[in-house]
Order: structure tokens, then sequence, then C-alpha cells
């Protein structure tokens, strides 16, 4: 019984949802249809009357310029003396002149008859001249002594015109008429290319001047056969078939809804398009101005708008479902929990326990792995030292063979009393010794394993160190080292046995690389630029292959037939843990140039350079 109530509930609450879904549809789509509609007719209403305008202001351009050219006695004495080829020469290019400078299609003068006896175009092959257009309405009007108005298309050049005509009096007798032909694609011009459509048809719907080239003397509306007579009659658009464009709704009135059959037009275009028609008469000029705006936006605000409704009430019903789902989960929970408390707390002791065995784990991979990076690091300064060996033996060689000599001559001067000079060699054993020591400090200290902690350190002491170190190489190798450090002390964070075999392991390379020079010479300088301490190792050897740049820090990477490839990646590694870089680049003029960045300690220096 609880089941079925709970059931009619839940129907009686759907049916609700479903009811203001509904109206809150039917009222919004109303409300912007009805603000979309006016909004879009007070808009394209300015639209018509600038287009309107326009075309005013388009054809006052010329209306006048017919009567002024009726008055001029070069007219006049063309049509009185229409056989004196002299006086109609001069009159053709007096037409011309004006009609550049009123920038028209065609200027010409007709005599009595409707004959052309002058034009502009008279040096052309399409001229008028010779043509009778005494069955033009602009001719018969004119002729009767009042200004004419016309528009059609022309018969000798094809192309459409709008006509003004003005008859020429002389002695209260009309003797000729000048008219002058504007081009109608001057109206069309600054209209190409909007949203809108712009039409001018005449009385029969026919339109003349369009945005839209393609309804160019098309019929908005069907012709009967005595509108197509008097078409071809008047020869308004002289033998060109008139198509009908498939446009339904009422054409006569203003701020109506016209719809557009595509299907009729192009068979790929099965959707109609929906106009909303704005429309104004020139009662004088016989035609009607008409914008066509496509209320396709509209549409799509309104299905945009139930778009946004439905989702909307999604979301509430949505929302609603989870709000009632998370109701039942927890009434679920609570009981759930008191059963699964007990549970829980025994997972949770032996997933801390297994937690507790992985951390001692990582610890002890953690620790293994610093043991074994140390081994590394240990490893590759065991490489150098094994590479500076023979140079090293060298140096303590000489010194012993020197202390031999000397001990051999120090019994000789003994025997013969000569203690002076005994003392002497014995000086001198003193010092060799000395020196032998020194080399053999230097080796301990570079070969003792680091203990990794970081601590202020001055740069140039290691620098040094490390120079002392290869002292021996270097004179092995006959290689020149110079230094260019600062006198003020600068200080970094840093681990000075790591960074010293960092230091020797980049003199050795870059030994190696000048190994075929000519001319050996190692730069090292110690610069400091925004608070970075740069320490700069520059040779003159082969220099680095562009294709190993990208790869010369990756582990196990080497040029070399002997190495392991772990020199560099090391090193890199190591100043990482010193928040520093290493990187390495070509010099523009030969070698390569490994720079270290370090950044200083700025408690502890001076900042005077």
């Amino acid at each position: 019984m609880a089941v079925l109530i709970m059931d009619s509930l839940r129907r009686r609450v759907t049916l609700l949802w479903l009811f203001l879904y509904c109206l809150t549809l039917l009222v919004s789509i109303h409300w912007l249809w009805q603000y979309s509609y006016q909004q879009l007719q007070i808009t394209n209403q300015q639209q018509l009357d600038r287009f309107s305008r326009h075309i005013d202001s388009q054809l006052d351009h010329f209306s006048f310029i017919p009567q002024l050219l009726s008055r001029q006695g070069i007219i006049i004495n063309a049509l009185m003396a229409s056989d004196n080829s002299a006086q109609l020469d001069l009159t053709n290019r007096h037409l011309n002149t004006i009609n550049t400078i009123v920038g028209a299609s065609d200027t010409y003068l007709l005599d009595k008859d409707g004959t052309t006896i002058a034009a502009s175009n008279w040096n052309k092959k399409s001229t008028f001249i010779g043509n009778n257009f005494a069955f033009r309405p602009y001719y018969q009007d004119a002729i009767q002594g009042s200004p004419g108005r016309y528009f059609a298309l022309g018969s000798t050049s094809g192309k459409r015109g709008y006509y003004f005509s003005y008859p020429v009096n002389y002695a209260a007798e009309t003797i000729g008429v000048v008219v002058i032909k504007m081009n109608l694609s001057l109206i069309e011009k600054d209209w190409a290319g909007k949203e809108q459509s712009f039409l001018v048809t005449d009385l029969n719907n026919v339109v003349f001047i369009s945005s839209e080239i393609k309804w160019l003397y098309h019929s908005l509306s069907p012709l009967s056969e005595q509108q197509k007579n008097d078409l071809r009659e008047t020869r308004r658009y002289l033998e060109r078939k008139i198509d009908y464009v498939p446009i339904s709704g009422n054409l006569n009135t203003n701020a109506d809804l016209l719809k557009l059959d595509n299907k009729k037009l192009d068979n790929k275009k099965w959707l109609p398009t929906y106009y909303l028609s704005l429309i104004k008469a020139f009662d004088d000029e016989q035609w009607n101005v008409r914008v066509l705006a496509p209320i396709t936006p509209i549409l799509f605000d309104i299905l945009l708008l139930f778009l946004l409704i439905t989702l909307l009430y999604m979301l509430l019903y949505l929302t609603l479902i989870l709000i009632k789902q998370k109701q039942t989960r927890h009434q679920e929970q609570v009981l759930a929990e008191i059963k699964s408390k007990q549970k829980l707390e025994f997972t949770v002791m032996q997933r801390t326990s297994a937690l507790q065995a992985e951390v001692e784990e990582r610890h002890k991979a953690e620790a293994a792995l610093r043991s074994t990076q140390k081994e590394l690091i240990q490893s590759a300064k065991l490489a150098v030292l094994g590479q500076l060996s023979a140079s090293i033996s060298h140096e303590l060689n000489n010194p012993l063979s020197a202390i031999r000599t000397y001990a051999e001559n120090a019994v000789l001067f003994l025997e013969r009393d000569k203690l002076d000079q005994v003392s002497n060699n014995l000086s001198r054993i003193t010092h060799l010794t000395e020196r032998m020591a020194k080399i053999s400090s230097q080796l301990k200290s570079f070969a003792r394993k680091s203990n990794g902690e970081l601590k202020i350190i001055a740069l140039q002491p290691v620098i040094l160190a490390a120079h002392e170190l290869l002292k021996p190489q270097l004179k092995a190798n006959r290689t020149e080292l110079t230094m260019h450090l600062p006198k003020h002390s600068i200080k970094v964070k840093a681990e000075p046995i790591q960074l010293e075999q960092i230091v020797v392991n980049l003199l050795s390379n870059a030994l190696q690389s000048m190994q075929y020079s000519d001319h050996k010479l190692i730069e090292i300088e110690l610069i400091v630029e925004s608070d970075i301490a740069k320490i700069k190792v520059l040779d003159q050897g082969t220099g680095i292959d562009e294709a190993h740049l990208p790869h010369l820090f990756e582990p196990f990477f080497t040029t070399k037939e002997t190495g392991l490839g772990l020199g560099l990646s090391i090193s890199q590694q190591i100043i990482n843990n010193m928040q520093g870089t290493l990187t390495a680049k070509n010099r523009v003029s030969s070698g390569a140039e490994f720079c270290i960045s370090l950044p200083v300690n700025n408690n502890n220096i001076n900042t005077k350079q």
C-alpha cells in the first residue's frame, strides 16, 4: 500500500514538473519572439530609410543636369544645325566633358523625331548616334514639354540605367530632348555584402536594383500574360526572360513575413528561408524599395533559449534526484556504519601495518640509492685519479730522483767536512718532500668521500684546488690554463668536494678535446650575473657535435671508446641538488663552453665588482 502511494505521488510530481517546464518554455519563447521581432523591425526600418535616402541623393545628383544642358547655346545650335558636322563634333566633345564631370553613364541629344544627333559616346562602337529612341517614355514625356524620368535596360548597351530627360525649347517650340543616363550600379555598390537584402522593384514586382545580384530581373510574384505583353511592348527589360522568385506572403504589406522556397531554386537546399519584409513606395518613380531581413538570428536565439531552459530543468530535475538518492544513501550508510565499524578498524590496522612496512622498505631503498650514487661519484672520482696517475707519477718521480741525488752528495760532502754544502742539500731535500706531501694531500683530499652536506663556501679556493690537482696533467699535455677570478670572495651554498670534482671533470674533458689542437688553451671565468655565480670552462678543442648536444647529460651517453657516459650526468645531478644548473654549448670561434650556475649567498658577498 505504501509503495502504491509513493508511486502515485512520484507520478504527480513528474507531471507537475513537465507542466512547469512547458509553461516556462512557451512564455519565454513567446516573449523572446516578440522582443526580437520588434528589434529586428526597428533596426531594418532604419536601414530601409537610409537606403531610400541614398537612392534619393543619387537621383538628385543627376535630376537637374538635363535642364541645365537644355539652356546651353551649344545644345540649341546643334539642334538648329543638325547637318553641320563641325557643330555636332563640338557638341559631342562637350557632352563627353559633361558626362565625365558628373560621372554619368551616357549623355546624348535627340532631335524632335527621337533620333540621336550627338552623344558622349560618339567615338565608341556602341555609340547612340543615329539610334532612334522615340519609343522610350522619357522621350515621349520630354517632347510633350515635361521632364522625363525612366528606368530600363539600354537598347544599345544592354546595361541598366536610369534616364533623365528634358525638352530643349527655342522660340516657344520644343526642338529636341537632352538625356542623361545614370548607372544604377552606383546605388548597389554601397549595400553589397550586408546581412539584409535590399531590393528595388517596379510596379510588376520585377527586381531591377538589388544587393543580391542573383535576384536581378526576377519577379517576386508570378506575372500575368498581360503584364508580360506590357513589358515586351515597352522593352524596359529588352528580350530578357523574367523568372519568378518563389516567395510567398503579402508583398504589399509592411513588416510582414515572407517565405522563400529554396528547394525550387536549388535542389540541394530543402529548408525554406523566412524574411521580415519592410517596404517603402516611391510614387513619383513608380517603384518600391524593399529590405528583406532574414529571421534566422531570431530562430537561433529561440533554439538557444530552448536548449538553456531544457538544460536548466534537467539540471534541477537531476539535482532533486541526487538529493533524494543522497538521503537514501545516508540512511543506508547510517545502518551500514554500525556493522562495518569494527571491520573498518581491523582493515585500518592491517593497512597501517602494511604501510609501515612499505615505508621502511622505501627508506632502505632510498638509503641504498644514496649509497649507490655516492659510490658512483667516488668511482668517477677515482677514474679521474686514474687519468691523472701518469702525470702525477711523473710529478712525484722527479722530486724522488732529486732527493736521491742530494742525499748521495750530502754523504760525500759530510766525508769531506763540507758542512755548509751538506746543510744546503738537506734543505733542498726538505723542500722537495714538502712538495711531494702537498701533491699527496691534494690527492687524498680529492679522493676522500663526500658527506653530501651543503654549506657556505667560497668559489675561488675550489677553482684553485682543481687547478693545483691538474697542474701535472696540464704540464704533461703542454696546455696553458688562464683563470679570470674576481678579487672579492664569491660565496655559494654547495658541497666543496663534489664541486671540486665537477670542475676537475670539466677541465679533464677540455684537455681530452684539445689533444689534437695546435694551440692548447683552457680558460676559467668566474662571474656574477643577477645574483647567479657562473663558473665557465672554455676550451679551443673540436667542440660538440650539434646532434649530441641534446643527449650530452643523459646517463650512459658517451662518444669515448672507453667511457661509461656517467661523468656529465652525475655532475648535472650534483649541481641540481645544489639548486644550480650545468649547461653546455659550442663557442662561436671554436671549442666548447661548459657553465656551472649557482645562486649567490647574498648575506656573505660584497657586491662590488
